[in-house]
C-alpha cells in the first residue's frame, strides 16, 4: 500500500507491485495521474477530496488499471458524468464511489449507471 502519493513513482519497479493507493484530501492533478503509468496492479484507490482530479485524470487511471482496479472511491473529485462514462473499461471493478452531486443531472446519471451495470454485474455503487 502507498499513501505517499508524491513518492509514487520512485517507489515501483519490475519488481514491485503496487495493490493499494490511499491518496485522500491530496493535492493531485490530471497531469499527477501520470504516475500510473506502468502500474498493471492497482486494486484499491482512494482519491476522495483530491478536489483537482477530472475528467482527464480519470481516464489515465482507467488506461493503466483497468484490469486489476476493484474499489475506487472518487467522492469529493472534480470527476463529472462524462469521466464517470470512462469507468466501463474497468473490468474488474466491484466498488464505486462517487459524488452525489453527479445524481442532480438524473438522466444522463441513470443512463451512465446503467451502462455501467451492464458492463459488470457485480459492482456496486455508492453515492457519497
Amino acid at each position: 500500500w502507498i499513501r505517499d502519493y508524491n513518492a509514487l513513482s520512485s517507489c515501483y519497479g519490475a519488481t514491485f507491485k503496487v495493490a493499494g493507493i490511499e491518496a485522500i484530501g491530496i493535492d493531485i492533478t490530471s497531469g499527477g495521474c501520470q504516475h500510473f503509468d506502468g502500474l498493471k496492479h492497482v486494486q484499491y484507490l482512494s482519491l476522495k477530496n483530491c478536489v483537482n482530479i477530472d475528467d482527464t485524470g480519470l481516464r489515465i487511471i482507467c488506461r493503466n488499471c483497468w484490469e486489476t482496479l476493484e474499489f475506487l472511491d472518487i467522492s469529493g473529485t472534480s470527476v463529472s458524468i462524462r469521466g464517470l462514462e470512462s469507468l466501463i473499461l474497468l473490468s474488474s471493478l466491484k466498488s464505486l464511489k462517487y459524488d452525489k452531486r453527479l445524481k442532480l443531472d438524473n438522466t444522463k446519471h441513470d443512463n451512465v449507471m446503467l451502462q455501467l451495470q451492464r458492463s459488470n454485474k457485480e459492482l456496486q455503487l455508492e453515492a457519497v
